[in-house]
């Protein structure tokens, strides 16, 4: 089965393949001039899905990373202050949410799928920029390490992999004509 990653790239690729093993990935761009300004990941990841057409099962990701309390940092970050945001806000309890919403088939409902790491701002931005915020977050239980610094040496952290399992689930029970889906009739 070749599944379409809409707007991904490589390096997350590579974290999708080990999460979901045996499935083909492909990494597509969306469409030039393509923007969202939808404020939740959610609506952002659907919306990269409706933008994008595709003659196959896909699925597009989006992020947000939270104060403790649910506050979005998103207006507080562009992309010339990582480091003031990092010097502003280091230490700060956060958590990195992600959704990615996947569709089975052209024209089929889109699902979403959503999962949470809790952990902290980086003292400083670490890892490739093209990880975007997973170079502003350090997952509880690492000491110094930021998502993208992980992601790079190839280990995918635990909440990306049940995301990815889950979307996998999704994928499989469409695979297998199970109308249910995960949790649903046949479904696991």
């Amino acid at each position: 089965m070749a599944l379409v990653f809409i707007d991904g790239n490589e390096l997350r690729a590579s974290e999708v393949r080990q999460a979901l093993p045996g499935v083909e990935l492909v990494v597509e761009a969306l469409q030039t001039g393509f923007s969202t300004s939808a404020p939740e990941p959610g609506q952002r990841a659907r919306d990269k899905v409706l933008a994008h057409p595709v003659a196959a099962a896909c699925f597009a990701e989006a992020v947000d990373l939270t104060t403790m309390d649910g506050k979005s940092l998103r207006l507080e970050l562009d992309s010339e202050n990582e480091n003031r945001f990092c010097k502003w806000w280091r230490e700060t309890p956060a958590r990195m949410l992600l959704v990615v919403a996947v569709r089975r088939a052209p024209g089929a409902e889109i699902e979403l799928v959503t999962g949470a790491c809790d952990g902290r701002i980086a003292d400083k931005p670490a890892g490739p920029h093209l990880l975007g915020w997973d170079r502003l977050f350090v997952p509880a239980g690492d000491d110094d390490r930021t998502l993208a610094q992980l992601a790079a040496v190839g280990e995918v952290v635990e909440f990306r992999r049940e995301v990815y399992a889950a979307v996998g689930r999704a994928l499989g029970a469409a695979a297998a004509g199970d109308p249910g889906g995960p949790g649903g009739p046949g479904g696991r």
